[in-house]
C-alpha cells in the first residue's frame, strides 16, 4: 500500500540569515541598554560618593568651628594662663606640671597654644604663611585656596591624663595650660567638681593637589593637627576636594550682631568674627569622558566660573554657615 506524505521544507539560507540579523539587532539593543544603564548607575554612584564626602568634610569642619574658642569651663582666653601670647614666661604651679613650649614643625612659634585667635583664616590672595613650617611645599598646598585655623579645648573630659598630651585645666574663673599626666593646681576652685581637664585642639585646614602621593592628580582636603607629643601632624581627610573658600561674618558696630560677610584679608578685628561661611568644591576622582560635565558656580562672592567640560571631571559645590557662639563675650 503506497502512503502519501506532504512534502516538508526546512529554513532557507535567506531565512536563516534574516533571523540571525534580527537576533543580533535584538541582542545588541539589549547590550546597549545594559551598557547605558550601567554608565548611568556609575555616574549616579559617583555623584552620591561626592555628596557623602562633601557632607563628611563639612560636618568635620563645622564641628571644630562650633567648639572654637571654648577652653573648658570658660570662653575667655584671658582667664587661661601659660598660653604662648603672655608677655612673661609662665612658671609651673605647686604641682610641678610640665608646661607647653616649642615643638618641631610648629606653624609658628607657640602657634598650637596661642589662644588669642580661636578662628583665623588666610585668604587665597595671600601666599601660604606656613610654607617654611607646618605646610611645606611637599604638602602640595593649592595657592588659590584659603587656609582655615581653629583652636579649642575638647568638651569631653578624659578618663586619664596621657603623657605628652596638651591640656587645659579650667573652670569659669581661671585655668592653665599644661602637658602630660601631672595636672596643675589652679588659683581658684581647683578642687571644685566644675574644674576639669580638656585636651587642647589646634587645626589648620587646607587643600592639597594630591591625595595618596605627589603627582597623583587627585586634590584633597587636609589639615595640620595638634597630636600627642605635643607635635603637629599633616592629615589627609577627604579626597576629591578641589577648593576651600571661607568668608567671615563680622560685627562692625559692636552690637554682637553680624553685619556682613567678608573675605579673610578684609577682617581687621578677629574678635568681632561671629560666623564662618564655608565653600567646598568637590571633584570626581575619575574623568567622565563622553559627557558634558560643565557646571557653573559662584564661590565666595566671586563671579560665576565654569568647571568641568574640558577636563571631563564632574564637580559639585557644597556650602554651609556655622555660627561661632563661643566667641561672643557676654
Amino acid at each position: 500500500m503506497k502512503m502519501n506524505y506532504k512534502q516538508s521544507y526546512g529554513f532557507s539560507l535567506v531565512e536563516l540569515l534574516v533571523a540571525m540579523v534580527v537576533g543580533l539587532v535584538i541582542i545588541s539593543g539589549a547590550f546597549s541598554l545594559h551598557s547605558t544603564t550601567r554608565k548611568t548607575q556609575a555616574v549616579n554612584e559617583m555623584q552620591m560618593d561626592m555628596v557623602a564626602d562633601a557632607r563628611f568634610a563639612i560636618e568635620m569642619i563645622a564641628y571644630d568651628l562650633r567648639h572654637a574658642g571654648m577652653w573648658g569651663g570658660t570662653n575667655n582666653n584671658d582667664l587661661i594662663s601659660c598660653k604662648s601670647s603672655e608677655p612673661t614666661a609662665c612658671t609651673a604651679s605647686s604641682a610641678g606640671e610640665s608646661l607647653p613650649g616649642a615643638v618641631a614643625g610648629d606653624c609658628s612659634a607657640g602657634w598650637y597654644y596661642d589662644l588669642r585667635t580661636p578662628v583665623f583664616a588666610t585668604d587665597d590672595s595671600a601666599a601660604n604663611p606656613y610654607s617654611a613650617s607646618c605646610i611645606p611645599a611637599s604638602e602640595g598646598h593649592v595657592a588659590s585656596t584659603d587656609i582655615l585655623e581653629i583652636r579649642y579645648a575638647d568638651s569631653n573630659v578624659p578618663t586619664a591624663l596621657l603623657a605628652n598630651q596638651a591640656y587645659v585645666r579650667s573652670n569659669a574663673i581661671n585655668g592653665r595650660l599644661f602637658v602630660g599626666a601631672t595636672q596643675p593646681v589652679i588659683d581658684a576652685y581647683d578642687t571644685s567638681s566644675l574644674t576639669r581637664n580638656h585636651e587642647l585642639r589646634a587645626y589648620a585646614y587646607y587643600i592639597s593637589n594630591y591625595t595618596d602621593s605627589a603627582g597623583d592628580g587627585i586634590p584633597s582636603l587636609r589639615r595640620v593637627a595638634l597630636v600627642n607629643g605635643p607635635a603637629l601632624q599633616n592629615q589627609m581627610l577627604v579626597s576629591g576636594v578641589a577648593d576651600l573658600q571661607v568668608q567671615l561674618g563680622v560685627d562692625i558696630n559692636n552690637d554682637k550682631v553680624i553685619d556682613r560677610y567678608v573675605d579673610p584679608d578684609a577682617v581687621t578685628d578677629w574678635s568681632s568674627v561671629y560666623a564662618v561661611k564655608i565653600w567646598l568644591l568637590m571633584r570626581s576622582d575619575e574623568k567622565q569622558t563622553g559627557m558634558d560635565t560643565t557646571k557653573s558656580f559662584s564661590i565666595a562672592g566671586a563671579a560665576a566660573a565654569n568647571y568641568g567640560g574640558v577636563d571631563d571631571y564632574r564637580y559639585f559645590l557644597v556650602t554651609s554657615v556655622v555660627n561661632l557662639r563661643n566667641l561672643k563675650q557676654i
